[in-house]
């Protein structure tokens, strides 16, 4: 992995990605389906794997009931973008599961070509054209619901971008944290309220120049019905406020709680341990 690349991009892309993704993963409803509609751009263009193309959020929505009883799981194998317009376009390569209502399935690989609204650095940006393309049949032996993965993902990745806004703002983060959470970013540093994490997002933005998260090693377990245990490493690269590169790897466990519902899964704890020490960088 290129570890020199700066990362908010990619968090921004992705936290629609896996957003989309587990739309489908779970029963439709109105509350979901306006979720959905906030990916979107208002002249969405989507050119589906059947020759046939939807444009604008109220043929989106008509072709919705197409899904009702269903079982769909999509395992995000790889994405490659490119922001050079200011628009984010990608190309992401998924393994596809469907189970119908009269029972028959399928399992392939599928392409995504995609492309934003311009990305401001700060929202993640609207999908604005998505292209869905079939590659390859694959044999169907058992189905593997991918959305707690996809739901976490999505959750994860919102996190990183926000906290490499490095501006302070606490707000974005308040969607993202359950009542009476916990934050344990050192056994020294607890955070369990809005105001001290004020503070230490405050602090955070402050204390270096430039942030970047690759997470690796991801992995989610179900611990019961809506909550979760999510385990990453992530890896860090950023710059002291005298320009100096720095490195750091941590290892995040979140326990989650999730109301499908709303725009985000909840981080209900955090522990933050790490692996290697912000440290300099030499190369």
């Amino acid at each position: 992995m290129d570890y020199t690349v700066t990362t908010k991009p990619i968090h921004a892309i992705k936290t629609q990605l896996y957003k989309w993704y587990s739309f489908y993963e779970r029963e439709m409803n109105e509350e979901r389906i306006l979720n959905q509609f906030e990916l979107l751009s208002d002249s969405i263009v989507i050119n589906s794997m059947g020759g046939n193309t939807v444009k604008g959020k109220k043929e989106y929505r008509n072709i919705l009931p197409a899904y009702k009883g269903t079982k769909n799981a999509h395992n995000l194998i790889s994405v490659k973008m490119n922001e050079s317009t200011g628009k984010i376009s990608a190309e992401a390569k998924i393994l596809f599961q469907t189970i119908r209502p009269d029972s028959t399935n399928a399992h392939m690989e599928i392409g995504y070509e995609i492309l934003s609204t311009e990305f401001d650095g700060k929202n993640p940006p609207k999908l604005q054209q998505i292209t869905i393309k079939p590659l390859e049949q694959q044999d169907f032996n058992s189905f593997e619901d991918t959305y707690p993965k996809n739901r976490l993902s999505a959750l994860m990745h919102y996190w990183l971008l926000n906290i490499e806004q490095m501006d302070g703002d606490a707000e974005p983060f308040k969607k993202l944290l359950a009542n009476n959470f916990e934050l344990h970013f050192s056994k020294d540093n607890v955070v369990t309220s809005i105001e001290q994490f004020e503070k230490w997002i405050e602090y955070a933005a402050s204390a270096v120049s430039e942030t970047n998260h690759f997470p690796e090693n991801f992995e989610v377990k179900i611990l019961e019905e809506n909550l979760y245990e999510m385990d990453v490493d992530f890896i860090w690269r950023g710059k002291s406020l005298d320009g100096n590169k720095l490195q750091a790897i941590t290892h995040h466990k979140w326990i989650v709680e999730d109301d499908s519902n709303a725009q985000f899964a909840k981080i209900r704890k955090m522990e933050v341990s790490y692996k290697v020490p912000f440290s300099p960088l030499n190369q």
